[in-house]
């Protein structure tokens, strides 16, 4: 498995990565490549009893020169180990561990994360030497429809295609009793009594969490004085992708209704927590592969407001079935469906219910996992 970041660094590729390696454990022998910028991080250790290799990533080109050699070696002298090279994304470094996959004839299975990034079309864009490798892979899994009519503009074999979606855990993530939830609320220091909506995902322009604050004062703040905003992901500007400007317009917005309305969570590693202590979802993301969050809270029962976003959000979600969908980066919309559902309990109780119940038949961790099995024995068989 090669994947940009691990646990516990906290990425949408690595959450799934570390979820279908614990789904296929018991018939699967993984090892686990990747990188990270946190110099406190070991470098060999294990995570869930699985060996896990990372390299320091920094920037400039006798470190990524570095990193080549490094990655190159641990490849030489594991080659004898695997028959599969698993690629969550695709990299100038993917590009490196496919050539030499080829060479030691591995198979190769890229995950493509998000569409405008690592999809066929957005990859015939990013050089010919990275499209090039890019092309050499023994399968190609889409998340999402999306993907798939991005895949069959190119010219890549069409049998190489297969759709597979993000899982979840639905153990993990499901509904807690309202005594739970009011221990939960206690614990995370949240208060009782108010309907907190939830947004998780990097402080980044293409996350919009500022479409949510802005939304919420506009047209929430004053009508439903008992409502809140729970922020959790990355504010640190040395996040690769969180944005600094954003993050000051942010916190300057947010800063009369702080720790009394307006809540921010850097990380939580029992994340489930606050999802279940919270009452509503909303994800306002401009691009997107196929988004963990979403998957997550709506295992977890909320109703969820979504972006529209063709062939992705709108192929999970079902507007005003099991859930709400408003045109990316309207503020109006947004601020229209919120009033809906914190107008009508019973209306949002059930997208909350029919939420989970998508999940469950389509989405859980279990079914994907043993996709994803089926497509391993195919390609070593």
């Amino acid at each position: 498995m090669v994947t940009g970041v691990y646990h516990p660094e906290v990425s949408g590729a690595a959450n799934q990565c570390r979820q279908l390696i614990n789904g296929l454990k018991e018939q699967v022998s993984f090892v686990v490549l990747t990188t990270t910028r946190d110099p406190s991080l070991p470098l060999r250790g294990q995570v869930d009893g699985i060996d896990i290799a990372r390299f320091l990533w920094n920037k400039g080109a006798r470190h990524y020169c570095s990193i080549i050699l490094k990655f190159t070696a641990f490849f030489l002298s594991r080659r004898e180990h695997f028959q599969i090279v698993h690629l969550h994304g695709f990299s100038l470094k993917s590009a490196l561990l496919t050539l030499l996959s080829k060479i030691f004839h591995k198979k190769v299975i890229i995950k493509m994360t998000s569409t405008g990034h690592d999809d066929p079309v957005a990859m015939r864009q990013r050089g010919f030497l990275l499209n090039y490798f890019f092309s050499k892979a023994n399968a190609y899994v889409g998340m999402s429809p999306l993907f798939g009519e991005l895949y069959r503009k190119s010219q890549l074999p069409s049998d190489r295609l297969k759709q597979i979606p993000n899982g979840v855990d639905t153990n993990r993530f499901r509904p807690v009793t309202a005594g739970q939830k009011a221990t939960l609320l206690d614990q995370l220091s949240l208060p009782r009594g108010m309907k907190l909506i939830l947004f998780i995902g990097h402080f980044s322009r293409e996350k919009r969490p500022d479409i949510l604050l802005d939304a919420w004062k506009r047209y929430v703040a004053e009508t439903f004085p008992d409502t809140g905003i729970i922020f959790v992901g990355a504010t640190k500007v040395d996040h690769y992708e969180v944005d600094a400007e954003l993050i000051r317009d942010i916190r300057h917005l947010a800063e009369p209704y702080l720790d009394d309305r307006i809540f921010f969570f850097e990380r939580t590693d029992e994340i489930e927590k606050v999802y279940q202590a919270a009452d509503f979802f909303v994800f306002p993301s401009l691009r997107e592969g196929m988004p963990n969050a979403l998957l997550e809270a709506m295992s977890s029962g909320l109703p969820v407001i979504v972006s529209k976003l063709d062939g992705i959000t709108d192929w999970v979600v079902e507007d005003e079935r099991n859930g709400l969908l408003f045109e990316p980066g309207n503020r109006f919309d947004l601020g229209e469906a919120l009033l809906r559902v914190l107008k009508n309990d019973n209306f949002a109780n059930s997208l909350g219910v029919k939420a989970r119940k998508t999940v469950i038949e389509r989405f859980s961790i279990k079914r994907v996992a043993e996709e994803y099995g089926e497509l391993y024995r195919y390609l070593v068989s």
